[in-house]
């Protein structure tokens, strides 16, 4: 092999080394794939303000309400007075409220109600009602659905007519048009947690910042400490066979 062709080789597999390497610093957006995740994670990654995540939050949609009804608590908006909005689509775990005279749509943190309806189009739908049923103590998907159905009644009975309290950072479901958020009853419990202890919701969705970024709920505890409190009411609903644990 003559000394020019052998230059030659070693250029191109230099060059064929770094266009290997630099494959894995595309982002994901430059590739075709998707960002989003096409279920619910358990305890995902958030980005959350002053947290080192360079994720962009949504301005706050009561920013400029001024209705004097948002306070800071913790980190979080404290949105007092808020009410239910009467919407086909809120569920157990996701529902329309009025706070500051705005409308958004909020997403329980840490639990999961299963769906209300079992579809007949999309096969992602009936595999995630197919989990929510295993993961209530393996009843079955029909089942799974009527709990769902008693857990958006359930939700509805507790906030319907009444004034209860938002916690929220304003952090979007998947960047979607759904903000996470904690709502505080009349009696200063969570909502969550009155699901949890009715056996109508599975402890699925993600917390307030991750298992490796904790960020304490508004009441002071600690991520790990609420974590575990549902965890032990679970345990008692699953023993007095509440809800989907009595099916």
């Amino acid at each position: 092999m003559s000394k020019a062709r052998l230059v030659r080789l070693v250029v191109i597999v230099v060059v064929a080394g770094v266009v290997y390497w630099q494959r894995g610093n595309v982002p994901k957006s430059e590739t075709g794939e998707s960002s989003k995740s096409g279920s619910t994670a358990v305890l995902k990654d958030s980005p959350l303000p002053g947290k080192g995540s360079t994720a962009t939050l949504k301005e706050n949609p009561l920013s400029d309400a001024g209705s004097g009804q948002v306070e800071k608590v913790r980190g979080y908006d404290k949105l007092t007075g808020a009410r239910l909005v009467d919407r086909d689509g809120n569920d157990g775990d996701s529902f329309f409220v009025n706070a500051g005279g705005r409308e958004f749509e909020l997403r329980l943190y840490f639990v999961d109600a299963p769906e209300k309806y079992l579809s007949d189009r999309y096969e992602n739908q009936r595999r995630r009602v197919a989990e929510q049923a295993s993961e209530m103590g393996g009843i079955t998907v029909e089942q799974a659905v009527e709990v769902g159905k008693a857990a958006q009644i359930f939700v509805s009975q507790e906030l319907s007519g009444k004034p209860f309290t938002v916690y929220t950072y304003w952090e979007e479901v998947y960047e979607g048009d759904r903000y996470y958020g904690f709502v505080e009853l009349a009696d200063g419990s969570y909502l969550g947690t009155r699901l949890v202890e009715q056996g109508l919701v599975r402890i699925h969705t993600k917390g307030p910042g991750s298992k490796e970024n904790p960020v304490p709920t508004p009441d002071g505890k600690s991520f790990f400490k609420h974590r575990d409190q549902l965890s032990d009411l679970e345990r008692k609903a699953q023993r007095a066979e509440a809800g989907a644990w009595g099916l």
